[in-house]
């Protein structure tokens, strides 16, 4: 018996076969612009870069535009491991190569940098896939404790740029070669300025120099003469810690989670394998670069809380580090370290194990 349909029912069913065709359409177009986005997104971290005051529902006036001056190479190809700081790793090398995008002749404006030995980076944490800004945060020597995020030096942060301090080591054509890294390979940078302790430091602690150190409870403050050509006024001639406070002394003030963390550090230990590896190079940076990374935890605390003694691998220039924690004896043991390409060629058993974490 032949299937009888109105004409209703027909009208219906067209209706959704030509919904069911816009739909495609529509998603068809969606598709095209998240790849239009991207590419955006791609040519803005090459060129210029929109800093907003805000989430993306900021207006035009809370917005600047800043040029993006040049890029960093390091041996740090992911986030995973990179340094928290630029003090932890000092033998960490990496090179900013001005772009010449900006000035004709790039060499000509780092010309009398050579002539410092530190200078401040301005640079974009591009990596960063924050896409909510949160209050406060967990630094990791708070061990899961929360603070505000403008009291720390969070890269989570409603405008992502990062100020660190590093070493110059040489200035050759448009490149800077500098030394203590904390950035992954291709961060885009925003400015550099030289470092200058009588502006920039407000106490200089030297070697030689006993600093005095007050606790009040909840901060620690240092106190130490403010390193200064200036002359001293009349009268306060004497032995710095002598004198009374004045425009050359200057208290400093920090948290005791920052001189007290709440998390110690680790132990770092190399198994023999990985001991004859490292025997069989030529230099003893990576060594010290591995210890240096390890011994402050890269973990985040929510992973170091959720997963235990876990394995943990990752990636410093061309080598491959695979190692172990044990968080009963606060100890990292390294087992294996290994050269990028030739850990390609290896069935690695414990890579199911290991956590990717960014």
């Amino acid at each position: 018996m032949a299937s009888v349909f109105s004409s209703e029912t027909i009208d219906d069913v067209t209706d959704i076969a030509e919904s069911l065709k816009q739909l495609s359409v529509a998603r068809a177009q969606i598709n095209l612009l998240r790849k239009q986005n991207e590419s955006l997104k791609k040519q803005l971290n090459e060129k210029d870069l929109i800093v907003s005051n805000g989430p993306s529902t900021a207006s035009s006036s809370e917005k600047i535009e800043l040029s993006i001056i040049g890029t960093i190479k390091t041996k740090f190809k992911e986030r995973r491991c990179v340094p928290r700081q630029p003090g932890l790793c000092p033998l960490a090398q990496a090179c900013l190569t001005i772009s010449n995008s900006i000035f004709t002749n790039p060499n000509h404006a780092l010309e009398g940098l050579s002539d410092f030995s530190h200078m401040w980076i301005l640079f974009h944490f591009h990596k960063n896939e924050t896409t909510h800004v949160h209050a406060k945060v967990s630094p990791p020597r708070l061990n899961g404790l929360r603070t505000g995020v403008l009291g720390t030096r969070s890269p989570h942060r409603p405008s992502p740029i990062g100020l660190s301090l590093v070493q110059i080591d040489k200035v050759e054509g448009n490149s800077v070669y500098f030394s203590g890294v904390d950035m992954i390979d291709g961060t885009p940078v925003l400015d550099i300025k030289p470092y200058i302790p009588h502006y920039d430091a407000p106490a200089t602690l030297r070697s030689d120099q006993h600093v005095s150190l007050f606790d009040n409870g909840s901060h620690q403050i240092l106190l130490d003469p403010l390193t200064s050509d200036r002359e001293a006024p009349d009268g306060e001639e004497t032995d710095a810690y002598d004198m009374p406070l004045s425009p050359l002394h200057t208290r400093v003030r920090v948290p005791l989670w920052i001189t007290e963390p709440l998390m110690q550090q680790l132990t770092v230990e190399f198994s023999s394998r990985a001991r004859e590896f490292l025997n069989s190079l030529d230099t003893n940076d990576i060594e010290a670069t591995i210890v240096s990374i390890l011994k402050e935890d890269p973990r985040s605390v929510y992973v170091r809380e959720r997963y235990s003694n876990q394995f943990y691998t990752f990636l410093i220039g061309g080598y491959h580090v695979s190692c172990k924690f044990d968080d009963t004896k606060h100890t990292i043991s390294v087992y294996r370290i290994s050269h990028v390409d030739s850990m390609e060629n290896v069935a690695d058993q414990e890579g199911a194990q290991c956590l990717s974490i960014g």
